[in-house]
């Protein structure tokens, strides 16, 4: 792929990839294969993970189902958003300092490593309010799943696009919807979420 886009090159992201240049050389090709294998499969468990858990967030709490319910276009963006902060699905990134720095009175040396808690800071007391209660219209902050910067989750939208679709469909037609078993979890240190969502539901 990397030889393919280099000679004709074309305007998708594999094209982008492969023409990439550091100090303007060329990436090798085990660094261009590693972001094709990310961009195509980096955005599967973490949706499915966010998508089932938000369901569970929403049969848990039959009272935001119902808000949802009531006005499903005006609430869906906020809801998505809810639903991926409340489960969080990528749980850690560790990083090592590269220069001493100073973060809410901890001081970090340069070279030390660093462990950032995604769930820790979607709920974070000081930026969210009642960060424990899951709300389909909170729109106070924004959840950090995604990352931020320079590194922000390229598939972001897409993932948020794919979420909308399927609970606006699901609330089209399914009339009532319940768990039917106990969730059971992955064990996982860094994607994590639900393995098995038993449910039971109506159509309309």
């Amino acid at each position: 792929m990397t030889a393919a886009r280099r000679a004709n090159p074309t305007d998708d992201v594999a094209s982008v990839i492969a023409n990439a240049t550091v100090d303007g050389a060329e990436l090798p090709d085990h660094e261009t294969n590693g972001y094709y294998i990310i961009i195509a499969t980096a955005g599967h468990d973490t949706t499915s993970s966010s998508t089932s858990g938000g369901l569970l967030a929403l049969l848990e709490h039959p009272e935001e189902l119902e808000r949802l319910r009531q006005d499903v276009d005006g609430l869906m963006p906020t809801a998505v958003d809810e639903m991926i902060r409340w489960v969080t699905p990528v749980r850690q990134f560790m990083r090592t300092a590269t220069e001493d720095y100073v973060l809410a009175d901890q001081k970090i040396a340069a070279g030390e490593s660093v462990v950032l808690w995604y769930p820790s800071a979607n709920r974070d007391e000081s930026v969210f309010s009642n960060p424990d209660q899951f709300q389909v219209d909170r729109s106070d902050a924004k959840q950090l799943a995604f990352g931020f910067g320079g590194h922000v989750c390229l598939g972001q939208h897409l993932a948020r696009m794919e979420i909308s679709a399927l609970f606006k469909e699901l609330l089209k037609r399914v009339d009532h919807i319940e768990l039917a078993g106990e969730p059971q979890y992955m064990q996982s240190t860094f994607v994590g979420g639900l393995k098995s969502l038993p449910i039971r539901y109506k159509m309309k």
